[in-house]
């Protein structure tokens, strides 16, 4: 008999807990019993799994003795006041709010990068990193363990989902509110973003970083071992799902465009399409968004400099950058501990 196993999932009315739901049908993990648990404005409401509706109960009145792994997406106040409870209860937690990243005692794991880590442990609380991290080190992991990567330069244009259902809503409106020739309100983000570019994803330091830009160095940190230099920085852009990056990158050996290229194509997640030409036009509106893949374009080297790679690489935020990768950590859950 298949073992099952009882899951919930705290903030399954969002963007990435319905993402969730879906890919636990389609990837047929073992589900027992599913558990949708969210605040009371959603609570109530049911969703489809494996052809039956399952009820949205409240997080407060839920006991997390009932499952085994629960499946944090909602937010990070949510995270602080809960997780300790589920953990106290003996689940295994996924995380995928930024409360806790940051822990020593609490990995941050990309299953295709770091998934070793978890081997030979019994990690109760596993988390998940950014979008534009998961992304970064899915593509640059191979070529760093193949050739080593000296130095790194990336900027991401970061999809508005990222920041929750709200920063959809307010880039529709902006948008249709300036389509009829009235203002743009502005209440998720410090400016207008319909139309726009911000030069920062979240709260600007002292030091000049951004939440986001810090948050993609210190992860990278933690997740690979003597990470190399790495510049970045992050753009918001008004794109619903979907993020890009703009990679450029010094390796440690000389190696050339088609070899780099090589190297990604034996990665079963990663797609890879021509350096030339409309096929290289790859765009997180036409390609990514609702895609279980990570795409990329424009592998090619960099006249500036003899060991120089340039590239572009485009994944949806909400099922690669977060839902895709807190399957595969279930997985690993699974075949490891359970």
């Amino acid at each position: 008999m298949t073992k099952t196993v009882d899951v919930a999932i705290v903030g399954a009315t969002g963007a990435v807990g319905e993402a969730i739901v879906e890919l636990l049908e389609q990837r047929e993990f073992p589900v027992g019993t599913l558990y949708l648990l969210a605040s009371e404005r959603t609570a109530g409401t049911s969703t489809m799994f494996r052809k039956k509706p399952v009820r949205v109960g409240k997080l407060f009145d839920f006991d997390f003795s009932l499952a085994q792994i629960v499946i944090f997406v909602a937010n990070d106040q949510v995270a602080q006041e809960s997780i300790p409870q589920a953990l106290a209860a003996g689940c295994y937690v996924l995380d995928n709010s930024r409360v806790f990243v940051e822990d020593s005692d609490v990995p941050l794991v990309i299953p295709s990068v770091n998934g070793d880590l978890l081997e030979g442990k019994n990690y109760r609380h596993i988390a998940n990193p950014d979008s534009a991290t998961i992304l970064l080190w899915s593509v640059l992991k191979p070529v760093l363990d193949s050739v080593g990567i000296e130095s790194i330069n990336v900027t991401t244009q970061q999809a508005v989902s990222g920041q929750g259902r709200r920063a959809i809503s307010e880039l529709a409106a902006q948008t249709a509110s300036l389509l009829n020739m009235k203002g743009a309100k502005s209440e998720i983000f410090a400016k207008q973003i319909a139309f726009n570019i911000l030069p920062a994803v979240g709260a600007i330091d002292e030091e000049g970083l951004c939440l986001s830009e810090r948050h993609l160095l210190n992860q990278s940190a933690k997740i690979i071992d003597n990470v190399p230099p790495i510049s970045v920085t992050t753009l918001q852009v008004p794109v619903f799902y979907g993020d890009s990056l703009a990679i450029s990158l010094r390796t440690e050996e000389p190696i050339d465009a088609s070899e780099f290229e090589t190297i990604l194509k034996k990665q079963t997640s990663i797609k890879v399409l021509p350096n030339h030409g409309e096929k290289a036009l790859l765009t997180a509106v036409t390609e990514v968004a609702g895609d279980n893949r990570i795409w990329v374009s424009r592998v090619r080297n960099d006249p500036s400099h003899g060991r120089g790679i340039n590239l572009w690489v485009i994944g949806d935020n909400v099922r690669i950058g977060a839902a895709i990768n807190t399957i595969e950590l279930a997985e690993l859950l699974l075949k490891s501990y359970l």
